[in-house]
């Protein structure tokens, strides 16, 4: 990858100068980001495969072992199993390792081919009243009209009538792609919102609501994607004298479910404080896919959440040596004593990781993260340099520093309260040493 070199940051000189990558993956559009699977289902934030695929090619070899600890959709999973490393993911939220499975599962395109006839058939011919199959969702007639749960009941009969397993969950992710598409709310909102612009275009006949319809190209879509990861894993198979692992393991990058010295080679894009409300994202999918349990419980346990209770931060009281968080700290707790909680609670966890990455790590082993800015609260977060200063506390060293503008506008995401993050930064760390500190 052809690279240029960018001027050394005034504010950030005690980082290494930024590499800049705009140029290079500016070029990157369209059917380049989402070949394979990786445009299986939509996920908010999500890098470019080609970010975690020049991480893989610059600090990795064959038969290697990676790790992404916030994996997301599986975008770093699938990239490796292409380049041939070994890979496992580790991340909270049900939908995304529902989405990274079968994003990293290769599916024989035959038999599959065979069994969407059969179940498209199926849904077509089935003029019973199955409403038995809608399921409770608070306010479901604010987000979904009457015929659109008709046939969402439907089609959710016939697909959890498969039998489980690959081809069946391949089938519930063709039907979680459609379900915000199908209800009342804005297409390109981040959060589900019933918007004036939607009712405006509802109003003119702009909007379709034939859900069976979309099912169907829905899944004759993705069985595209699917023979095209069939085709890469029987080259992968030619190529690589044994076939990468992929895996999905544990849940909290706080606590990873590997053994000590494992990995060679990290690499993640984690969430920001309070930037995304990742749960409410996708709350109508999982609503229809059973997925979604105690809302608040699940929010409560995803680094970057904005939950925070009174008897937890009314006691609290600001404390860390790092000077740019001091510096954010200072500008929220003005504002309201719970943001700064949400922000210092979020570096805490970032802090936790990167002690579980210090273990998981082979010596000398690196660390990718990529991380820009964002703002809370009208505050400014310079989240890569806070970021940095947590790992050199955490027994890392920099060793490089890339950034790039974001040009995608599915990553170019109006975070929460005004925050969009324009320009990303890729952050080498290279273990070195345990950690130095256990606190902020």
């Amino acid at each position: 990858m052809s690279i240029s070199s960018s001027r050394r940051s005034r504010d950030r000189d005690w980082l290494p100068s930024p590499i800049d990558l705009s140029e290079e993956l500016r070029k990157y559009i369209g059917k380049q980001v989402s070949y394979a699977t990786h445009g299986i289902h939509r996920y908010p934030a999500k890098f470019i495969p080609q970010i975690p695929r020049f991480c893989l090619e610059s600090y990795s070899r064959v038969g290697d072992d990676v790790l992404d600890p916030f994996m997301g959709s599986g975008t770093t999973l699938l990239e490796s199993y292409i380049l041939g490393r070994n890979s496992y993911g580790v991340d909270v939220h049900p939908l995304a390792r529902m989405i990274a499975k079968v994003k990293i599962t290769p599916l024989d395109p035959a038999p599959l081919d065979s069994l969407a006839s059969d179940l498209l058939a199926r849904i077509n011919a089935d003029e019973d009243d199955n409403s038995a199959w809608i399921p409770e969702i608070p306010n479901r007639d604010h987000w979904f009209r009457p015929e659109v749960l008709a046939d969402l009941a439907t089609i959710k009969k016939h697909v959890w009538g498969t039998r489980k397993g690959d081809h069946q969950d391949f089938f519930k992710i063709c039907f979680s792609s459609i379900i915000r598409k199908m209800s009342n709310s804005d297409a390109d909102s981040l959060i589900p919102e019933v918007t004036s612009f939607r009712k405006k275009l509802d109003e003119q006949g702009k909007t379709s609501f034939d859900s069976i319809g979309r099912f169907g190209n829905a899944v004759r879509n993705k069985l595209i994607d699917v023979e095209e990861l069939w085709r890469i894993s029987q080259d992968v198979e030619e190529e690589y004298r044994t076939v990468p692992v992929v895996k999905i393991i544990g849940k909290d990058a706080r606590e990873i479910q590997l053994d000590t010295s494992e990995i060679d080679l990290a690499i993640t894009s984690p969430p920001y404080a309070s930037a995304v409300h990742y749960v409410s994202v996708h709350k109508l999918e999982m609503h229809w896919l059973g997925l979604l349990g105690d809302m608040a419980k699940l929010d409560g346990q995803i680094v970057g959440t904005s939950r925070a209770y009174a008897d937890v931060y009314g006691p609290w009281k600001p404390k860390t040596d790092i000077p740019e968080l001091r510096q954010v700290l200072g500008g929220l707790i003005e504002k309201e004593k719970k943001s700064a909680y949400i922000v210092y609670k979020y570096f805490e966890d970032m802090r936790r990781n990167f002690a579980e990455m210090n273990r998981v790590l082979k010596r000398s082993g690196r660390y990718c993260m990529v991380a820009g800015e964002n703002t809370f609260r009208k505050v400014k977060i310079p989240t890569y340099a806070i970021l940095a200063r947590i790992a050199l506390r955490s027994g890392f060293e920099v060793k490089a520093v890339y950034a790039y503008d974001v040009i995608n506008r599915h990553l170019d995401i109006p975070r929460w309260n005004n925050s969009r993050i324009e320009r990303d930064h890729i952050l080498v760390f290279r273990r070195k040493k345990a950690p130095a500190h256990d606190t902020l």
